[in-house]
Formats: structure tokens, sequence, C-alpha cells
């Protein structure tokens, strides 16, 4: 109840005075009431899934923006790999999708969907989605409680936005209650859609690449890297439209805490790109563990791209994978995003992000 009244305090201080958090947070009660009923039935009714081996997991990491969703979402091609629909993310009992899985159609006024402009990251209850999203829903914690909420009201660089980023750091028992968590959706997953490898895409856990390594050694980690000048603002863009949707947010909120809001996204963002970047150059990543693939090289060089990801897997697609890896490339010779942003309006300037990011240009040629 503590961490709920904090959320309303700083909705309240930032927004003003809000009835829709409240009806908010009683429809969480009840998800968290039906969650913990479903994955009680699970143990009793479809009790093979714990014996499940989450072997050669893959995690696809990267700054927000940077063309992970589309990357994860066409792997899923390979049919070798299974991933969560938002609405299973809600919903990852085997009994619950039982139950609700007819009934999706119907809880789309209270998707969390409905708030992102289809421009800027196309998404519905029926799309494949980040698995930060499905930790959050459980424990209304993590990265998206920062980025929506807690960073209106915090400073960078203080005790809080370090336990929100430095998450290799964190106590053992904290990361064992998440791990322990996702592992029985994991295997939930794989037990309902009868797949034997699952594919999880997470910006969040490009800080937390050290515990990937040591609770599954054999895991292959995908890192996608694109220019910042393309991901912050867009990313920033993506946070800020879905309060700008709920709260009026450029509209109700002070410039002081408007500035301060946005410097911390920025400093978020850049720790980020850090994160990845201070480990690789330690050696800490083993090269068989994982792989950089620039956007650029993603876009421009896609079926040389595919091929050396999916070897990269240890995946044998079936030959209508390489079909489609075709046809994407033809499509994307004359793609161009329909998501407008600006440097300005989240008061970026080019200089300023290359300096401070130069070693993303440097490393990654992006």
């Amino acid at each position: 109840m503590t961490k709920y009244l904090n959320i309303y305090r700083i909705i309240l201080k930032t927004f003003g005075f809000k009835l829709r958090p409240l009806g908010t947070f009683l429809l969480l009660q009840l998800h968290r009431a039906i969650n913990a009923t479903t994955r009680a039935l699970d143990l009793l009714l479809y009790s093979e899934f714990q014996t499940l081996s989450l072997d050669r997991p893959v995690f696809i990491l990267g700054n927000p923006r940077g063309g992970t969703t589309f990357l994860h979402r066409f792997l899923l091609n390979t049919d070798r790999l299974c991933a969560f629909e938002l609405w299973e993310m809600l919903f990852p009992a085997i009994t619950a999708r039982k139950l609700f899985g007819r009934l999706v159609h119907r809880l789309a006024p209270l998707s969390p969907a409905r708030y992102h402009s289809s421009d800027a990251h196309e998404t519905s209850l029926r799309d494949v989605e980040t698995d930060d999203a499905m930790a959050f829903f459980h424990f209304v914690d993590g990265g998206f409680l920062w980025s929506y909420f807690l960073a209106w009201d915090d400073t960078w660089g203080s005790t809080q936005s370090k336990s929100y980023f430095e998450l290799d750091d964190e106590p053992e028992s904290k990361k064992n209650r998440l791990f322990d968590y996702l592992e029985g959706c994991w295997r939930r997953n794989m037990a309902a859609k009868n797949k034997d490898r699952i594919i999880v895409k997470s910006s969040i856990f490009t800080m937390r690449v050290k515990t990937l390594l040591q609770r599954y050694p054999d895991c292959k980690i995908i890192y996608v890297v694109r220019d910042p000048l393309e991901t912050l603002p867009s990313g920033m863009s993506l946070l800020t439209g879905v309060l700008e949707q709920s709260y009026d947010m450029f509209n109700t909120t002070r410039k002081e805490d408007l500035a301060r809001y946005l410097e911390n996204l920025y400093q978020g963002s850049c720790y980020m790109y850090r994160a990845f970047y201070d480990l690789k150059k330690q050696g800490a990543v083993p090269l068989e563990n994982f792989i950089v693939v620039p956007y650029p090289k993603l876009m421009n060089e896609f079926e040389n791209t595919m091929k050396e990801v999916v070897e990269f897997l240890e995946i044998e697609p079936d030959p209508e994978f390489f079909e489609k890896v075709r046809q994407q490339a033809e499509k994307q010779k004359g793609y161009q995003s329909k998501h407008a942003y600006s440097l300005e309006k989240f008061g970026l300037d080019e200089q300023r992000i290359r300096q401070d990011l130069a070693f993303v240009y440097e490393e990654y040629g992006v």
C-alpha cells in the first residue's frame, strides 16, 4: 500500500488531482488476485511446466526505440522460439489463458496499449511485447515505474535512481524474487505454446547482463544498437506520449519539474548505453554469448544479418523463414518511419548527445 500511496502522491504533486489512478489501483488489486489464483491452479492442473528447462534462452537487449521490437517479433517467424503477447503478460497462467483467451477483444478498453501512438509503437493486446511490461504488471516496480512516475520526483545520481539502474548490484533476494516469477511465466509460455526455447526482449535487462550470464551460462544475447540521435528523442517521445494522453503532461506540469524529468530520462538512456559498452570492453561478456546488431545493418543488410543471427542462435528455420526474410528485405528498401520527433522538445541538442555518447559512435559505427 505504501508504494501505491507514493505513486499517487507524485501524480497529485505533478499533474494535479486525478480520479483515474484510483480506478487503476483497484484494477491492479483485482488483477493481482486473479493471477495469484490462476497461477496456483496451474500447479495442480498443469504441473508439468515446472520441469521444462530454459535451454539457451535468447535475450534481445538495447535502448528503447533501437529496433529491438522489430527483431524480437521477426525472429518468431523461425517457429522455434516463443514470446508473450501483451494479454498473455497480463494473464501468464495457463489456467488464465484458457479462461480468458476468447474474451481478449473485450479487454481492449482497459488495455495499456490504448495509450500508445501507433506511429510511435504499434501494439495491441495481441502483439508480442517486452517482458519488462510483464514484470511491471506483477510487481508495479522496476524501470517502467521509475520512467513514468518516480523520475518526476527524483534527481539523477540519487540512491533511488541508482537502485533502478545499477541492477546487477541489487540484493540477491530481490533478483531471485524477480527471476523466480519470470522463469515460472517463461516455462508456462513454453508449455502453452509447445516450444522448447524462449526469446525475451528487455531494455532493462541491458543493465542485468552479469546476472543473466550467472543464471543462464548458455544464454544468447543480441544487443541491438542504433544512433542515439534517433533513439533518445524517439524513446522520450514514446514515454511522454503515454503521459500526455493520460495527464496532458506538457500543459499541466511545472517547467522545473518537466526539465528535471526529461533530464532524468536522458541520463537513464545514456546509462543504458554505457552499461553494455563497459561490460563488453571489460571482456565480461564471452564471445559465444553475444552478438551486436547495429541498426543500419539490420535495415540495409537484412538478409545477411538474419543469417548471422539464426546461426548464432543455433536455429535451423524452415525454408519458408528465409522467404519471409527476402520479402522483408525488399519491403525495407523504401521504409520511412511515421514517428516524427525533435530534440528541442525534450531539452536535447545534437552536440551534447554526440559528446556524451561518443563511445557509441566510435564502437558501433552507427
